[in-house]
């Protein structure tokens, strides 16, 4: 029953945090283009002191939007920071259910890695939070964002570099998105929030809104704007071992990172303008190109000394080889994989007693693996693998890994 109610937890977690982000990015989206698609008024406003107005159609209905900067008027609050804090809240839930708690299958990067799972845990607090205090320093201290955009740039190459070098490569992207996401939820929380309750306090006061408040919340929205594509190309990873797993992986979330950006940014300016960059169009697209044309690059497969192995090994390392090393590759031999299922590598005996646990979910606690049984496993070797994995304190674990 406890294991019932685990495994529910679990689901109800993902299941929380999509729909959280959901609302929080559809949220951000549509201001962010409400925002810079307004124009000047046409015709005599509602309200005082329009900024801009925005008329626009959805669901059979017509909508009409006026932007307007308070003096007597005393506007409604209407709070929208709740979804970034529920994001945020079950997110870290997710990365301590799945990479903590299951730091030693599905954090550490594995077989010949001296990282321990204490360690993991610690780089992954690290990867999630220490960007927030480099990003929000920069900030404050400068109105540059073209600085603060190069400084950001250094902080995702040199993490991306980082988190593939210490934690296992699902796990490395996850928390690069973790990382981008943590700055937007603090963003909200510390400097977006405040401000709007300070403009708020200054309404209700009868003062003049201060337009300092009004720059600083907008300034970090509009970095949230950008922040946005990448946060979702990282999350999405897990799902594309191809992305995640090649040789230079640090070098493709980098490039797609800076892709998204300049996508974002071209978006941006056609809403002000209405003129398409194609500058940024072609700079995106050679951007994306060279991400893709790194994951193309072939990992190194890794060679078992077969005279090493003792004679149960052996065997052990025989039908893996045969049966599962087909796929979980550097360059898998089975038709339609151009990449090791799920990032694993059952290349070397180390590779195998590195991800007993998972071999033992997958291929003795259900019949998962081989998919199909496309590589033809014997039930013999099926209970001889099971043998082995029992005799090495092998256990079933929670596969589902996807944020």
């Amino acid at each position: 029953m406890i294991d019932i109610a685990w495994e529910w937890l679990g689901y109800l977690g993902r299941w929380s945090h999509v729909i959280a982000a959901i609302t929080w990015i559809g949220t951000s989206f549509y201001f962010n283009w409400l925002d810079l698609s307004e124009r000047p008024p046409k015709a005599p406003t509602l309200k005082p002191n329009v900024v801009g107005e925005v008329h626009e159609m959805h669901g059979g209905s017509f909508y009409y939007h006026e932007r307007y900067w308070p003096t007597e008027d005393n506007p409604r609050t209407l709070a929208h920071s709740g979804p970034a804090q529920l994001t945020f809240v079950t997110g870290i839930f997710l990365v301590a259910y799945i990479y903590w708690l299951g730091a030693g299958v599905f954090l550490v990067p594995g077989s010949g890695s001296a990282v321990t799972p204490a360690l993991a845990i610690l780089c992954s607090a690290a990867v999630i939070f220490l960007p927030w205090f480099v990003y929000d320093f920069v900030c404050r201290h400068t109105f540059d964002d073209e600085l603060v955009t190069m400084v950001m740039a250094v902080v995702v190459v040199a993490t991306s570099y980082f988190a593939t070098q210490v934690f296992s490569s699902r796990a490395a992207f996850v928390h690069i998105g973790a990382m981008l996401g943590t700055i937007m939820v603090a963003n909200v929380h510390f400097v977006i929030v405040p401000n709007h309750i300070k403009m708020r306090g200054q309404v209700k006061a009868g003062e003049p809104v201060s337009d300092t408040f009004h720059k600083l919340a907008k300034r970090r929205s509009q970095h949230n704007n950008y922040f946005t594509l990448p946060v979702i190309f990282a999350m999405l990873s897990v799902h594309f071992p191809l992305v995640s797993t090649n040789e230079f992986a640090w070098a493709t979330i980098s490039l797609v990172c800076a892709a998204a950006f300049i996508l974002r940014l071209r978006k941006n300016r056609y809403l002000v303008t209405e003129r398409k960059d194609r500058q940024l169009a072609v700079l995106a697209a050679v951007l994306m190109g060279l991400a893709i044309a790194t994951s193309a690059i072939p990992a190194k497969p890794k060679e078992q000394d077969l005279a090493s192995l003792d004679p149960v090994q052996s065997e052990i390392f025989g039908i893996v080889s045969e049966r599962c090393a087909i796929c979980h590759s550097a360059a898998p031999k089975m038709e339609g994989f151009p990449s090791p299922p799920a990032g694993l590598r059952l290349e070397t005996m180390a590779d195998i007693t590195a991800h007993k646990d998972m071999i033992f979910t997958v291929a003795i606690a259900s019949d998962l693996m081989p998919p199909g049984n496309l590589t033809e496993m014997t039930e013999e070797e099926r209970k001889r693998l099971a043998d082995w994995l029992a005799s090495v304190g092998a256990r079933s674990v929670d596969m589902d890994q996807n944020k």
